[in-house]
């Protein structure tokens, strides 16, 4: 569920920073960049995404340790159809398979 805060929302995702980066890159080839250590834009040509990462603890459960970020996404540019089509895609391209 995404938290809503100031000029954006939050969401917790069950991944590490590295793995969140990989797939940015793989969701949208030649439409990433990143200004600073750990804040990505994504820009496909229509909508521009700000996403800010804060590594968080581990989620231990039992013997599964499971890497915790933090992710503030902001909408830099884009009407609303074109800001919901590339968070659509990027949902999409990260998702893990479930069974």
């Amino acid at each position: 569920m995404d938290e809503q805060v100031e000029a954006g929302f939050v969401r917790e995702l069950g991944a590490s920073p590295a793995e969140f980066e990989r797939g940015l890159y793989l969701a949208l080839p030649g439409g990433v960049s990143s200004p600073a250590p750990l804040v990505y834009r994504a820009d496909d040509g229509e909508a521009v995404l700000e996403v800010v990462l804060t590594a968080m603890p581990d989620r231990r459960i039992g013997q599964f340790c499971i890497p915790v970020t933090r992710a503030r996404l902001r909408f830099l540019a884009g009407d609303a159809q074109a800001c919901d089509r590339l968070l659509s895609r990027l949902d999409r391209a990260m998702q893990r398979g479930g069974g």
